[in-house]
């Protein structure tokens, strides 16, 4: 068993390979990580009881207009699923159908994912070949009263995970960093203490939450640290992290990252890779644990 200290050099070795994105390639190795659709990082997220939106997922349209019925109020938020930033405003390729994300009323819930299955959505970050949609998310309508950003990273100056944080949400994080780089805070935690209570409280705190609200994001936070470590993840960023006008701290979007390399441990969670959303030479090329280089 290696000692703190040792653990601590090889953690501090470990963290140095780690890039933002992802998980920088060692010599020799594969540069992949797994990314999950947003339904499936939000499933896992309340496994480990981080505070999500209440969610479905649908396949077809007649499912989509089945489990919208579930949903509280008249509206319901539909969601197409791929593995792309700016989804609300794309558009498909094969019916030039405008946004990725729409507020419909419960009843139109299945019209709006027969616009959206079995298309191809095209956004900045996909470029003309788009990616296929196979999936819609459900979502419950709720009204956010402030945004929060919240993120995991492997540090490489501490050697273990930062939490970096803002008031401010809803944009990206270099964006706030811009603007006004003292709106960004940055916690180090001791790979082997781990967070504490106190900490994820003091997080919270600095993010603008207060009172209850404060509490309730600790316990989120918490939980996204047990995420991070547990199903050795490459990343965890979490944006809008959100207080609503109900009084509820929930996850409302977020981008997560798993590595590659840990796929032996984690088992259950790189069996929902979809591989729809990647490009057909390296699907073929990791069967062989191989790159594809082009």
């Amino acid at each position: 068993m290696l000692s703190r200290p040792a653990f601590r050099s090889v953690a501090a070795a470990a963290a140095s390979r780690i890039s933002r994105g992802g998980v920088s390639a060692s010599v020799g190795g594969a540069r992949r990580h797994l990314s999950l659709h947003e339904y499936q990082s939000l499933s896992v997220f309340q496994d480990f009881g981080v505070a999500v939106p209440k969610i479905m997922v649908a396949k077809s349209a007649d499912e989509a207009a089945e489990k919208a019925k579930f949903f509280d109020g008249d509206e319901v938020v539909v969601k197409t699923q791929v593995l792309a930033g700016g989804r609300g405003l794309g558009y498909f390729k094969e019916n030039n159908f405008k946004g990725g994300v729409h507020i419909v009323k419960k009843e139109e819930a299945g019209d709006m994912a027969g616009n959206m299955l079995g298309k191809t959505l095209i956004t900045k970050q996909t470029g003309a070949a788009g990616k296929p949609c196979n999936a819609v998310m459900l979502a419950e309508k709720f009204q956010i009263k402030s945004e929060k950003y919240f993120a995991i990273l492997m540090d490489r100056g501490s050697g273990g995970p930062i939490m970096i944080g803002s008031k401010t949400g809803g944009t990206s994080i270099e964006d706030i960093a811009e603007k006004d780089p003292s709106a960004i805070v940055k916690v180090p935690v001791d790979i082997m203490d781990g967070l504490s209570s106190s900490m994820a409280l003091e997080m919270a705190t600095q993010m603008g939450f207060e009172g209850d609200q404060a509490k309730a994001a600790a316990t989120s936070i918490e939980g996204l640290y047990k995420v991070f470590v547990d199903c050795d993840c490459t990343m965890v960023e979490i944006n809008p992290f959100a207080e609503l006008h109900d009084g509820r701290v929930i996850v409302c979007d977020a981008k997560v990252g798993f590595d590659d390399n840990a796929e032996f441990r984690q088992m259950p969670i790189h069996e929902q890779r979809d591989t729809t959303q990647e490009d057909a030479n390296e699907v073929e090329a990791k069967k062989y644990d191989l790159n594809y280089i082009k």
